[in-house]
């Protein structure tokens, strides 16, 4: 029986602004089900308190229909930037940032030179040449033993608001591997598909196969879930999805859907069929 629930965000409940059919009212299942319910996310080009404040506005934060419970609190709310913050903290390390927004780091992390590592996100308009070059150069003239070059996440793409497909960082990651002759082992990678990322979502007193994942993007999602040992993953045909992702993957994910909406039918139709 699945009961705990992990979820991407973007892609999967919205893209961009605009909510994905279905979605609010699929959380309140959910819950109303008594699932437990986590949200993992690589967004990496805003503070995590925009974030919060644009979910809220979404409409993701509402009372259950029973009335006596939040759809969605902070503390449910996992993302690969503060994943990233936790890790300079605790290695003490003075990034240099390719990011749009560093304040979930000021106050925490030294962001002054001389650095000693590089941090990459997505950042549109911090990933020209010049910014590019000087983390070339520290990379290549940094003296610490400790990994140098690291990765909010290294998804290749995403959904824009748009609705159409943009470049994530992770082309860019790998243009700076191969410019410094690194290896991706050497690449510090924190969020999904992290397998660090997904154990710390996980409910200590539940079972990797009690647990399910939710999201759009069939190698950051689905693959890294399988990889932590998840037991049920579930790609969505929102978002990122492009046809045929599903056969890109040596296991294929537990089920296709067309939307959060279905993903969710599924969830609570196993739990009938299983009393």
């Amino acid at each position: 029986m699945i009961r705990g629930v992990l979820i991407d965000l973007s892609g999967t409940l919205h893209v961009g602004g605009k909510v994905i059919p279905g979605a609010v009212e699929s959380l309140k299942r959910l819950r109303d089900a008594g699932k437990r319910v986590r949200f993992l996310t690589n967004t990496s080009t805003k503070a995590t308190s925009r974030l919060w404040q644009e979910l809220l506005d979404m409409g993701f934060c509402g009372e259950s229909s029973q009335g006596d419970e939040m759809m969605m609190m902070e503390e449910m709310l996992l993302t690969s930037v503060l994943a990233t913050k936790q890790y300079l903290m605790k290695h003490q390390r003075r990034p240099f940032c390719l990011m749009e927004d560093v304040s979930d780091f000021e106050g925490s992390i030294n962001l002054s030179p001389p650095h000693d590592c590089v941090v990459v996100g997505l950042a549109p308009t911090k990933l020209n040449y010049e910014n590019l070059n000087q983390a070339f150069r520290i990379l290549l003239n940094s003296k610490s033993d400790s990994p140098k070059l690291i990765a909010i996440h290294r998804g290749n793409f995403l959904r824009d608001t748009d609705d159409e497909l943009s470049l994530g960082p992770g082309g860019f990651v790998t243009a700076l591997e191969a410019v410094t002759s690194s290896s991706t082992d050497e690449t510090v990678v924190m969020g999904k598909p992290s397998t660090e990322f997904y154990q710390s979502a996980l409910w200590p007193d539940l079972k990797s196969d009690e647990v399910c994942m939710i999201g759009d993007d069939i190698l950051g999602d689905v693959q890294g879930a399988q990889t932590s040992g998840i037991g049920t993953t579930i790609l969505v045909r929102t978002g990122k999805y492009r046809a045929g992702d599903e056969s890109k993957v040596e296991i294929p994910p537990t089920r296709v859907c067309d939307s959060i909406v279905q993903a969710t039918d599924y969830i609570l139709e196993s739990e009938e069929a299983n009393k």
